[in-house]
Formats: structure tokens, C-alpha cells, sequence
């Protein structure tokens, strides 16, 4: 029996239930109606359109980019034959191809050479356009794996396996190298998703079909992030030899959609992907939100004149479709990208439908712009809804519509005089005003399959302040390949030589470029700030100039780090104010210190520079030393950097051991409480700053009373004891050379002194249960790791001589390779440097002045991540809002993989005439259509793509 108030669905009256149905179904209408956000495009299209800016250019220069038919393709000669209807011939030389579709870089995706030569490049094109698509959005793969994304891949021709003829060249690469179905399943394979994941091939509108799907299952939450677009590649002549037969291609080999001399249309290659989200988590997520799908539909023609003819009807009834599901009305639409290939049937029943849907809420005052992409790029057939919706999202933020080419005479079978639109001859202002601009895209398939998508153009979102508070930012960027990288980093100097109104903040490039890609093995870190820093710097990277500011690596994995802890810092307050004020994480743990301490504490440390100070008290500067040591170990863990090893000197001895997790921060902080209680008893005496420290160990032997309390921030040894033995102490160094430097102090920490403190420590910390350690927790006085810590591991007399060198060498042997001074100051740095000259550049400090203590950090942290860590982005941003804007991809290093057909006739294969009706019919070309059909067909009139 439940003891919930709340009443079962199941227990509801029937009358209750349907008006409970009636609340929920609005909610799910408004669910269902949510504006879709398109946040990442990739491309390639024809004419070296190979990003959306190089398409962009294409568009608003008004280029034609169908070109004569490359000689690689297929041997041009032998197919062609300028007589229509000539057997297994084709009349046109001309198409529109994507440079490049040989070349691959299957390192990139982890693909062996040898199943890339058997991989369709629709496949290969399909891995480059996505990830380009994810990168632009913002989106790291790493972290899309094993998520919902969905991936939906439109795409009709399979001329890959018109090139597989010869049966003892297949392998086992051979099925997943081709087919349908696998372009997709490959794409959600190689990112790891687990989404709803197909192929559609609804002919020439498949593309759109699959952002309609997308749409459908991110307002239904079955994915958050759907991958929505199409592909067609020509590599066999054999399609082209089929359109030839049907007449539908031109034969002048232009693609002069609605011009009265439009004789059918010219295949064109492309490929296009979207990444979409639901508008309220593109907003949360502060992705960079290109346009808005609003609407969408699609349907079918049913019976007309014939399966491969337009149906006016079914047009004009999923135009009205895609404007109910949006709740956009006809007046609001002031552009239409027409399917247009171009045809002389196709053409005129395409416009008249989109003039009976809109015309009536337009007029010639107000006209709707019609154009077609075709006219630029040729009919990408598989890709050609998403070129279109590639086009406007262009218009709306270049904020002008493109010309419509190869438009001289209006087609005079389309009813100008009663139509209210303009087909644009030249470029036309789109601004953005009071009135939202929205278009529509359309796109039908000769197998009768239509659909139409509503753009409407992105809301404006005010823009997130640049953090003021820390104005120097880490810039990660990164390779599979040192060539890439370089490639990558030219991109980078390209993109911040733009105009600086054109360019995102800079702090929003670096989030952008650190948090939205997948960090490769080959990378550099800039600290820089501004873009134009970051430029300079870049420029002396890629010269291969030795820059400050500039960490490179080629780490193939994480190094291994020692985290190492100080004892003794002299100028102890002030250290990490900064950070106690900016970072969370840093305050949260010294908060936690300061309440395990019982007594205040963060006044005094954190006092600022100038301000009266307390005498450096050990019950203070202890206290405070450690609280800072805790909160860099959080913050370092926060942002994915843990030890491997740790190893403490002095008071550090306790901070290392915590870090190790043989304590827990609250009762380390009660034994460096007691440690700093005790010293505090000892008779006023003298300290001795000297160089070298690892040195000393016959000098000490000598003066028993005199204790080394650990190092200082510069690397050197704090020697503590009354004034006459410290004084002695001095004269021998100054004898030998070294400086040393003395201060008096009201508290001499001699070895009895020191060795009573521990005494007492190790009487409170009889009572703490002690862990093993997780990680190696190595002691400075024996040069070993402990194994079994407990009460006795901190007694000892501080005259012990410290084994500097043997500590180190006992790091290395736990394999580590990197280390990690946690502390004010950089003392072990200091120090490892002189005893470790060869491994300079893997000493990193936390703190080297309390005035600017987030510099090191950062230098730090890029130095590590340069050397192959992994940073938590996320936490290292966390409270830090950012936007994520549009930046340079990665750069792929392609090399020709391409399936070699052997020289034999099968290889290019003439079509008997006898076959064309049965090749045809395999293409769902012919199928269902009238005998007079055909007729009217090879007599020239053409039906659509």
C-alpha cells in the first residue's frame, strides 16, 4: 500500500483522465513545436567550397563551378556521344564535382590504409564533413560517446559498386566499405554514439527528408544532438549514362533554372551536415545558434501523371504542412530556395505550387524571392535539400541573397504576370529588421517523395562580458600529426588577421578551442592576452622560433606527476588571494582548513601586499602555508591533474601526506596546528637563508642544534637555531662562497626544538586512523616510499640529513616524469633544476608571487597539457560563462586511397540499348510510366532530378 497522496493514472475516472489528456496534449503541442537550432555546418561542394565561408564566396561572387568532367573520374571520350539516345552513350562533358574525393586521412579516424582503399568515399567525405560540422559547433567528440546523438544520412547513389567488378579484389572490407546503410552506422561508429542512427534515400529529396527526421526525434527527446544531412558523389559514368537516356540531363551543360532555355539539369557532387539542437538547450548551452528550423513536413505525390513527375498538388500541400507545424504563416516567408533543377515540366509545376501557397499573402509591392542553388552548383541530388539549407542560413547571416544564375529569358510556361515573386539577377538585401525573416527550402525526388523546411534566422543573444578579472588566457591547440598541427596553427594566425569586428572575444576562442575539440597527441599551448598576442605568438611557433609564452609536446600520453610540497616560506601572507577570491574550488578547500583549525585564519593569509603583517609565528605561517598546499591540490584535481607520487620537505612532509590520502585534510590540518603550536615555544634565535641546500649534509653533521626547516620559494634551504651556532654557519658558507643570508627571528627552531614538536605530534596523531597511501608517499629523509604509515612517521629528528637526490631518483623510479611544486613559491622547481638540469621543462610551479599567482598556474597548467595531460575543462571554466564561437577546424593529411579497377572491359562497361529500360527500371526511373510517357520523354521533354 502507497502512502503517496497523489493519485495513480490508473485510478482516474475516464471523465478525469480525457481532461487530463487534454493538459497534457497542449504541452506536448508545445513540445512538439520547439524551434530546432542549427549549430554547425560542414560542406564540400563544387568550385572549392570547401568550408561555409569558401561557399559563401562562391555564392555571393554569382561563380558557376560545373566544369568538364575530370579525366579521373572515368575516360570521358569513350561515354560520350553528343546524339541523345545513343546506347550506353552520354551527350554532356560537363558536371559540378568536389576536388579531392580520392584523398583521405584514415590516420585521423583510425582507419587502415587497406579499408580505406575499400572504404566508398561517401563514407570518408561523410567522417570529414561531421567532424568539421561538431568542431564548428563547438562540440568535442570525445565527449559525445556512448551519448543519444542521432545521425541521419541522406543519400541515393551507390557508384562506388559500379566500380566493383572484379570479384577476386573483394575482401573483408568490402561490405563495410559500401552500402547505404553503412554511411551512417560508420558515422555513428566512429563517434562512438548510440542514437537513432539511418540512411535514407528518398531520392533528390533525401536530404531534407533527414532533417525533417532529425527534427522529429529531438522534439520527441529521442537524442539531444542530432547530425542531420546528405551526400552524392559521381565516380561511375553509369547514372549519368541513365539520365542521358532519360534526357533529363542539359545538354548545353548549364542549369538554367526557370529560363526559357532550360533544356534539364547538371549533376552536381556534395556533401552537407548539420548539427541541431533544441533551441531551449542551444540557449543553455551557449552554442553558437546559426538559424532556426521552424517547420517541416513531408509527403508523398501519390498517383499523377507519373511516379517520376511532379505533382502540383502534393507540392503545395507539404508547403502548407511545413508552415502549420512551424505556426509560421505565408506573409512571413520572404524567400523560397526552389528545388529548380532547371526542367521543362519540373520548373513550371514547382512555381506555380509555391505561388498558390504564398502568392496570395504577397503582391507585387511585397513580392517572395525565388532562387536555386542549382543554378551555382549543379543538382547535388543525395545533398540537395541540405545545400539549400546551407545556402539560406548564409543569406540570413551574410544578410543578402544571392543572384540566381543563368536566368536571360523567364521561362515562358511559368505564369509570370500572376505570380508575385522575383527571381533575383543580381545580389539582394536581406537585413534584419522588425519583421523575423524566415524561408522556406524545397525538395522532391523522382521516386515522388516531397519535403519542405522552414529557416527562420537566428535570435539575437545578448553576448556573454568578457571576464575582466583575469585578462591572460590558455589557448589549446592540437594535432594527430606535428604537419597538422603546423597546418592548424597557420589557420589560427589566419583567422585572428581577420578584421577585429569580425572576430569572437578572445576569451570566448580559447574556451571555444579548449572545451568544443578532441585534444590529439601533438599540441601547443599559448598564454597570451589578446588574439593578436596570440598571433604573434603562433607566427614565431610556426617559423619555428623558440617564443615565450609557447609550450609544444607530442605527448602520447599523460605524464606521470610527482606532486612535491615545501616546508617553509618566510614572506608566507598574501599567497593565493587571488585565487582564494576567483576560484571556488581553491576558496572552498582553505574555508574547510580554516574551520578544521578552529581559529581564524583566511584574515591573516590572505592579507594584501603592504598591509601590516604578522610576525612569521610558525603557529600561523604553518597553518596558513598548508591551507594554501590543500587548496592547490583541489584545485589542480578539479581540473584533472592528480599526483602519481608525492613527496613533502619540512611542514610540506604533511600536505604530501594528505595528497597521498593517508589523512584527510581536516586532521592534517590539526597535526600542522600542533606542529606550529609547539615551534612557537622556542627561544627568540636567528635564520639562515642559503643556496644549495643539497649540499649541506656534512655541514649540518657538524652543527647538530642547527635544523633545516625546508625550502624557500627561490629553491633555497631555511636553516633555523640559536644566533651563535646560525652565525657560525654563515661564516663557513660565506668562506666557501655561497651567499647566505640572516635574519633574527623570535622563534629558533633548533633540532631539539623541532624533534619535541614532532614528539607532540606524534602523540596526537595517536589518535587518527591512518590510510595506506593511494599513491607513493616518499620521505626526503630516507629517500623511500612509506609503506605503512602511521604515529611513528612523523617523529625523526630534523638533523637527519634531507636525500634530496636520492628522493628524486626514487620519483623516477616510480616512473615519473613530470613534477608538480605545490606551494607559495617555486622552491623545488628551484631546486630540481639544479639537480635535474636535463629536465628543465618538466617542473612546473603553482604560485611564484602572491601578486600574480593565476599566471603560474596557467603557465603550469599549459606546460602539462603541451606534455600530454588531460584537463577537465569544464571544471576549469566552471562559474566562468562563456559563449562557444565559430573556429578553424581540424586539418586533415590526405593521401590517395582509391580502389584501382583492373584494366579489363568490364572495368567501363558500354550499356547495350537492349539493357537501358532494365538499368533504368533498377533506378526507379522508368518504373510505372505510360508508354506515351516515355515517348514524350525521349522526345525531350524532361522531367525533374
Amino acid at each position: 500500500m502507497t502512502t503517496d497522496s497523489t493519485p495513480r493514472i490508473s485510478d482516474l475516472p475516464p471523465l478525469k483522465l480525457a481532461l487530463l489528456a487534454r493538459k497534457l496534449e497542449s504541452k506536448l503541442a508545445l513540445a512538439l513545436s520547439e524551434p530546432i537550432a542549427i549549430i554547425g555546418m560542414g560542406l564540400r561542394f563544387p568550385g572549392g567550397a570547401d568550408t561555409p565561408e569558401a561557399f559563401w564566396e562562391l555564392l555571393r561572387e554569382g561563380r558557376d563551378a560545373i566544369a568538364p568532367i575530370p579525366s579521373s573520374r572515368w575516360d570521358v571520350d569513350e561515354y560520350y556521344d553528343p546524339t541523345p539516345g545513343a546506347p550506353g552513350k552520354m551527350y554532356t562533358r560537363h558536371g559540378a564535382f568536389v576536388r579531392g574525393v580520392e584523398d583521405f586521412d584514415p590516420q585521423f579516424f583510425g582507419i587502415s590504409p587497406r579499408e580505406a582503399a575499400r572504404m566508398d568515399p561517401h563514407q570518408r567525405l561523410l567522417l570529414e564533413v561531421t567532424w568539421e560540422a561538431l568542431e564548428r559547433a563547438g562540440l568535442s567528440a570525445t565527449d559525445l560517446k556512448g551519448s543519444s546523438t542521432g545521425v541521419f544520412v541522406g543519400m541515393m547513389n551507390e557508384d562506388f559498386s559500379h566500380l566493383m567488378t572484379d570479384a577476386t579484389q573483394i575482401d573483408l572490407h568490402t561490405a563495410s566499405g559500401s552500402g547505404l546503410s553503412v554511411a551512417a552506422g560508420r558515422l555513428a561508429y566512429s563517434l562512438g554514439l548510440q542514437g537513432p542512427t539511418m540512411a535514407v534515400d528518398a531520392a533528390c529529396s533525401s536530404s531534407l527528408v533527414t532533417v525533417h527526421l532529425a527534427c522529429q526525434s529531438l522534439r520527441t527527446r529521442e537524442c539531444d544532438l542530432a547530425l542531420a544531412g546528405g551526400i552524392s558523389l559521381i565516380l561511375s559514368p553509369l547514372t549519368s549514362v541513365v539520365n542521358c537516356a532519360m534526357r533529363m540531363l542539359s545538354v548545353k551543360g548549364r542549369c538554367s533554372t526557370f529560363d526559357a532555355s532550360a533544356d534539364g539539369f547538371v549533376r552536381g557532387e556534395g556533401c552537407g551536415m548539420l548539427a541541431l539542437k533544441r533551441l531551449s538547450d542551444a540557449v543553455a548551452d551557449r552554442d553558437p545558434i546559426l538559424a532556426l528550423l521552424r517547420g517541416s513536413a513531408t509527403n508523398h505525390s501519390g498517383q499523377s501523371s507519373g511516379l517520376t513527375v511532379p505533382n502540383g498538388n502534393a507540392l503545395a500541400k507539404v508547403m502548407r504542412a511545413a508552415l502549420k507545424s512551424g505556426g509560421v504563416e505565408p506573409e512571413q516567408v520572404g524567400y523560397l530556395e526552389a528545388h529548380g533543377t532547371g526542367t521543362a515540366i519540373g520548373d513550371p509545376i514547382e512555381m506555380e505550387a509555391l505561388g498558390r501557397v504564398f502568392g496570395p499573402a504577397h503582391s507585387r509591392e511585397d513580392p517572395v524571392v525565388v532562387g536555386s542553388v542549382k543554378t551555382n552548383i549543379g543538382h547535388t541530388e543525395g545533398a540537395a535539400g541540405v545545400a539549400g539549407i546551407i545556402k539560406v542560413v548564409l543569406a540570413l547571416q551574410h544578410e543578402e541573397i544571392p543572384a540566381h544564375l543563368n536566368l536571360e529569358t523567364p521561362n515562358p510556361n511559368i505564369r509570370w504576370d500572376a505570380l508575385p515573386v522575383v527571381v533575383p539577377r543580381e545580389r539582394r538585401r536581406w537585413a534584419r529588421g522588425s519583421k523575423r525573416r524566415i524561408a522556406g527550402v524545397t525538395a522532391f525526388g523522382f521516386n515522388g517523395t516531397n519535403a519542405h523546411v522552414l529557416i527562420e534566422e537566428a535570435p539575437l543573444v545578448e553576448a556573454t562580458p568578457a571576464d575582466v578579472a583575469s585578462t591572460r588566457q590558455l589557448l589549446l591547440l592540437s594535432a594527430r600529426s606535428a604537419p597538422a598541427l603546423q597546418d592548424l596553427a597557420r589557420r589560427y594566425v589566419e583567422h585572428f588577421s581577420t578584421e577585429a569586428a569580425h572576430r569572437p572575444s578572445f576569451p570566448d576562442v580559447c574556451f571555444t578551442a579548449n572545451t568544443g575539440r578532441v585534444a590529439f597527441p601533438h599540441r601547443v599551448a599559448v598564454m597570451a592576452s589578446s588574439d593578436e598576442e596570440a598571433r604573434q605568438r603562433l607566427t614565431g611557433f610556426v617559423q619555428g622560433e623558440e617564443t615565450p609564452g609557447v609550450w609544444a609536446g607530442s605527448g602520447r600520453q599523460r605524464p606521470r606527476l610527482a606532486f612535491l610540497f615545501g616546508g617553509w616560506e618566510q614572506d608566507w601572507q598574501g599567497w593565493g588571494r587571488r585565487l582564494f577570491e576567483s576560484e571556488p574550488v581553491f576558496r572552498e578547500a582553505v574555508l574547510r582548513c580554516e574551520v578544521a583549525l578552529g581559529r581564524p585564519l583566511v584574515p591573516a593569509l590572505f592579507l594584501a601586499r603592504g598591509a601590516a603583517s604578522r610576525a612569521p609565528a610558525p603557529g600561523h605561517s604553518l597553518p596558513g602555508m598548508y591551507a594554501v598546499q590543500c587548496g592547490l591540490v583541489h584545485l589542480w584535481r578539479a581540473w584533472g591533474v592528480a599526483p602519481s607520487a608525492v613527496v613533502g620537505v619540512g611542514a610540506g612532509e604533511y600536505a604530501a601526506a594528505c595528497a597521498a590520502g593517508v589523512l584527510s585534510w581536516e586532521e592534517g590540518m590539526k597535526l600542522v596546528a600542533t606542529l606550529g603550536e609547539q615551534l612557537e615555544r622556542a627561544a627568540p634565535g636567528s635564520e639562515l637563508t642559503i643556496e644549495r641546500p643539497e649540499h649541506l649534509s656534512e655541514l649540518l653533521q657538524r652543527f647538530p642544534e642547527v635544523c633545516l626547516l625546508g625550502l624557500d620559494g627561490e629553491g633555497n634551504g631555511v636553516l633555523s637555531g640559536a644566533r651563535a651556532a646560525i652565525e657560525a654557519v654563515q661564516a663557513e658558507l660565506l668562506q666557501q662562497g655561497s651567499r647566505a643570508r640572516l635574519r633574527d627571528t623570535p622563534h629558533a627552531i633548533t633540532t631539539t626544538a623541532w624533534s619535541a614538536a614532532r614528539e607532540a605530534v606524534a602523540a596526537a596523531a595517536r589518535s587518527k586512523v591512518h590510510e595506506r597511501p593511494r599513491v607513493p608517499w616518499l620521505s626526503v629523509l630516507t629517500g623511500k616510499g612509506v609503506e605503512s604509515p602511521g604515529a611513528e612517521s612523523w617523529r625523526g629528528p630534523s638533523g637527519t640529513p634531507v636525500q634530496w637526490v636520492a628522493a628524486l631518483d626514487a620519483l623516477a623510479g616510480q616512473g615519473v616524469d613530470g613534477y608538480l611544486d605545490v606551494g607559495p613559491g617555486a622552491g623545488w622547481t628551484a631546486l630540481g633544476k639544479r639537480v635535474r638540469p636535463t629536465s628543465e621543462r618538466s617542473w612546473f610551479p603553482s604560485l611564484r608571487a602572491p601578486d600574480d599567482d593565476r599566471t603560474a598556474l596557467l603557465e603550469s597548467l599549459a606546460g602539462l597539457v603541451a606534455s600530454g595531460a588531460e584537463v577537465a575543462w569544464s571544471e576549469f571554466y566552471r562559474d566562468q560563462p562563456h559563449d562557444k564561437v565559430v573556429l578553424p577546424t581540424s586539418c586533415f593529411q590526405r593521401s590517395r586511397y582509391w580502389f584501382d579497377r583492373p584494366a579489363t572491359p568490364a572495368a567501363k562497361p558500354d550499356v547495350p540499348g537492349e539493357d537501358l529500360e532494365a538499368l533504368a527500371g533498377k533506378l526507379d526511373l522508368l518504373e510505372q510510366l505510360t508508354d506515351e510517357q516515355v515517348r514524350a520523354l525521349l522526345e525531350g521533354q524532361k522531367t525533374r532530378g
